[in-house]
């Protein structure tokens, strides 16, 4: 029998928010089931599969890409047709890139088309309406949408199928056993690549506060991992703690999660998924624009029975500190939350079989 192809493509900006679930996705079919997989990405995308021992990418320009993803009729979007007529995939996996579904459903009528969404995709009154109308239309062109999050959602518009399933988390979170060590980790994010000033400042502001919280910490060492080279050349300019170390590049999670005593992240959708998962303690800020602040809100509300805590960007830094060494005394908790990631390798191989 042939084996069957998937090809994946997967936003890369302005964090790995887009890329994590798609690639883990991949790597199980790939594995597991014997499935020929190929990812595409770029920008911080492409920094996320060289660390998982991808080599060779391609990368965009700015004028492969919008807001919403890479356009089509560039340079980077005509390398991934070229790649679609040499590869010949059964399977196309997107994950924030409607465009290149409008575009792959018009050239190529016969490849089945799965998209990975947020529930802020689907549902999303905090966006105008015209926008989600657009996001919708576009994404309604896929064989089946795979909804995945911390929040269920239902929709009006006309899917020809979605799914609406927990978070789709990496294979290795799976593995991670927590022996909290005398590390504290602040995970920036995967990037600060085309967002406005605003969330630039307030990713410096988090790893400001955390500086600060190393001083009064001098028996723990506070790891950050910055966000993007441009954020890790700011603070390396500052006059840090011994006992504070910068990373310029994405960190293995199985290292952070492993002896993390606490965790200082901003309130995207995997990474709340991973630590309400693994039970490790935490704070989070919500941070961004109207749509993204919006959206970290709602994820927070799905949370319960956890010791993760919200705090804002303009927190003092003693309120700050207070709040590091109160939830460093919370032990970590009994994970009640179920991740999507069968459910979704289940649809995927059973639109393959029915090929």
């Amino acid at each position: 029998m042939t084996k069957r192809k998937i090809l994946g493509i997967f936003r890369g900006f302005p964090g790995l928010g887009r890329v994590v679930a798609g690639v883990s996705l991949l790597e199980t079919l790939s594995n597991k089931y014997d499935i020929e997989t190929l990812p595409i990405s770029y920008l911080q995308g492409n920094e996320y599969l060289y660390s998982k021992g991808y080599i060779d990418l391609k990368e965009a320009t700015c004028r492969d890409y919008c807001a919403i993803g890479i356009l089509p009729t560039g340079a980077f979007g005509y390398n991934i047709h070229k790649t679609i007529q040499s590869f010949s995939p059964d399977m196309v996996l997107l994950d924030g890139e409607p465009l290149m579904v409008q575009s792959i459903r018009l050239s190529y009528p016969n490849i089945k088309i799965v998209v990975l969404l947020n529930p802020a995709d689907v549902d999303n009154p905090n966006n105008d309406k015209e926008a989600m109308d657009y996001f919708n239309f576009l994404y309604s062109l896929s064989d089946v949408a795979i909804v995945h999050g911390l929040k269920r959602v239902h929709t009006n518009y006309q899917y020809k199928e979605l799914i609406s399933i927990g978070t789709i988390l990496r294979e290795e979170i799976f593995q991670i056993r927590n022996t909290p060590a005398n590390d504290i980790y602040c995970i920036l994010g995967g990037g600060t690549i085309n967002v406005d000033n605003k969330f630039t400042q307030s990713t410096i502001r988090i790893a400001e506060l955390c500086i600060h919280v190393a001083n009064q910490l001098k028996g723990r060492t506070m790891h950050i991992a910055c966000s993007s080279k441009n954020i890790y050349d700011i603070l390396a300019k500052k006059v840090l703690p011994t006992n504070v170390v910068l990373y310029d590049q994405v960190l293995n999670a199985v290292e952070y999660y492993s002896k993390a005593s606490l965790i200082i992240t901003r309130s995207g959708r995997n990474t709340l998924s991973e630590l309400a998962y693994l039970g490790i303690p935490a704070i989070t800020f919500v941070v961004g624009d109207r749509y993204r602040s919006e959206e970290q809100k709602q994820n927070l509300a799905c949370l319960y029975g956890t010791n993760i805590s919200s705090a804002s960007p303009e927190i003092s830094d003693e309120e700050f500190a207070q709040l590091c060494k109160k939830t460093l005394e919370t032990s970590p908790l009994k994970s009640n939350f179920i991740p999507g990631n069968n459910e979704a390798i289940n649809k995927i191989l059973s639109m393959l079989v029915l090929q």
